[in-house]
């Protein structure tokens, strides 16, 4: 299984390429589903935020930073880095870091003009290294692969769904991602979307464990490369139990 994945994630660096387009401007955050938009050809974004979480341990996200670079005219190269202050002690921080991911995301169909309900369709595989030694000794290269969907339902109303299979690096039991996105725009520069995010493990025959999650926010572009957002969320079973607010920016920086 992984060496197919690291196959999938190579694979786009040897097709033919073309040229990007100026007016591309699809990030993927805010949000835990995964838009199907592949950056175009020699195209560089820059993703980044910060984000505060509410629960067990507080945890601030400082900051989560991607970048994605279009290496083809249907797939792109993604990285990612994370790293935050986690309070696992009463008044005490901690810096920790997160597994490095190294991914990629592939555009397989664009949809249909005169057919609504076809959707557009991308593959996104993601590779989750160990970048410390203690991260190391802990955990495997943990693989994840993602089957993304869009449809454009009005000018102004998009619905985007995703599933996918993710391992921890731990155990070998793989969870299931789940993840429904409904986007609004509210005029050409503000947007709006609110999305179910899901996981469901199965622990043998009959021990099955699921977390439902919500979260909504506002995207603006303030630049033709440059789109702020706001959003927040929390866990639909016990909103106590986990919650969270953020802001990010993109940046098209070519």
């Amino acid at each position: 299984m992984k060496r197919h994945l690291f196959f999938l994630l190579f694979l786009p660096l040897t097709l033919w390429a073309q040229e990007a387009t100026d007016d591309w401007m699809q990030p993927d955050r805010p949000g835990m589903a995964t838009g199907t938009g592949v950056m175009p050809f020699k195209a560089v974004m820059w993703e980044t935020g910060f984000q505060g979480d509410w629960s067990g341990a507080h945890v601030v996200t400082l900051p989560t930073t991607m970048f994605r670079f279009g290496i083809t005219p249907f797939a792109e190269l993604r990285l990612e880095f994370d790293g935050g202050l986690v309070e696992n002690e009463p008044n005490h921080l901690t810096y920790e870091v997160a597994p490095l991911i190294l991914g990629t995301k592939v555009r397989i169909f664009d949809g249909s003009d005169t057919h609504q309900w076809i959707p557009q369709v991308a593959l996104m595989a993601n590779l989750a290294i160990p970048c410390t030694q203690e991260m190391a000794d802990a955990m495997h290269v943990a693989p994840s692969i993602y089957a993304l969907f869009n449809n454009d339902v009005t000018d102004w109303f998009s619905i985007g769904y995703n599933v996918g299979a993710e391992w921890d690096g731990y155990t070998q039991i793989p969870a299931t991602f789940l993840a429904v996105c409904l986007g609004f725009s509210i005029t050409d520069n503000l947007g709006a979307f609110v999305e179910s995010y899901n996981y469901i493990t199965k622990y043998g025959k009959h021990n099955t464990e699921g977390e439902a999650n919500l979260d909504f926010g506002l995207n603006w572009l303030v630049h033709p490369k440059v789109q702020l957002d706001l959003y927040a969320g929390f866990n639909c079973q016990d909103p106590k139990a986990y919650s969270m607010v953020g802001l990010g920016v993109a940046w098209r920086i070519h």
